[in-house]
């Protein structure tokens, strides 16, 4: 089953999504959702929870393409850490890779605080999809030196608002 997607730029135009599945081993599908686009007046949720607090912010995108049952999601977005400072969140399943840029709230902004979770740099983490809500358990974040900051974290994110 083939989902299109679009992307709409600042100028209102969408342009066609082309997302390329190359390697998706951690990946468990209970359901083969099309993201729909939130309703007027909306506001998608996500919360990363560890022990320190949640990590909120709110998906600017919520991508979601499906080929031959395996999922691409890709999410961005800006938000704020459990002590109220501002963050920048990207989350990709296929690279299985998370960031959170702390002290930034935008795409592309370089900082030199991070947390970071996934195959390359902590342990890989399990992908579930259930109706466009996308949870992810057993995250290990580590800091930008990789120190152990939470082994036990876990993500919520829904992209159907």
């Amino acid at each position: 089953m083939i989902y299109k997607h679009f992307l709409k730029t600042k100028a209102g135009s969408a342009i066609p999504l082309v997302a390329c599945l190359l390697l998706a081993p951690h990946i468990l599908m209970a359901d083969a959702p099309q993201p729909e686009a939130p309703a007027a007046g909306s506001t998608r949720i996500a919360t990363l929870q560890t022990s320190a607090g949640a990590y909120e912010f709110t998906p600017k995108s919520c991508l979601i393409h499906v080929e031959d049952g395996l999922p691409d999601i890709e999410i961005q977005g800006p938000g704020t850490a459990p002590d109220g400072e501002k963050l920048y969140f990207d989350f990709s399943s296929t690279a299985n890779e998370m960031s959170i840029e702390l002290g930034v709230d935008t795409p592309f902004t370089s900082t030199d605080r991070v947390l970071t979770a996934g195959q390359f740099v902590s342990k890989a983490f399990t992908v579930e999809v259930f109706e466009n809500i996308i949870s992810v358990t057993d995250v290990h974040l580590v800091d930008g030196q990789g120190t152990l900051i939470d082994a036990n974290a876990s993500l919520r994110i829904d992209c159907s608002r």
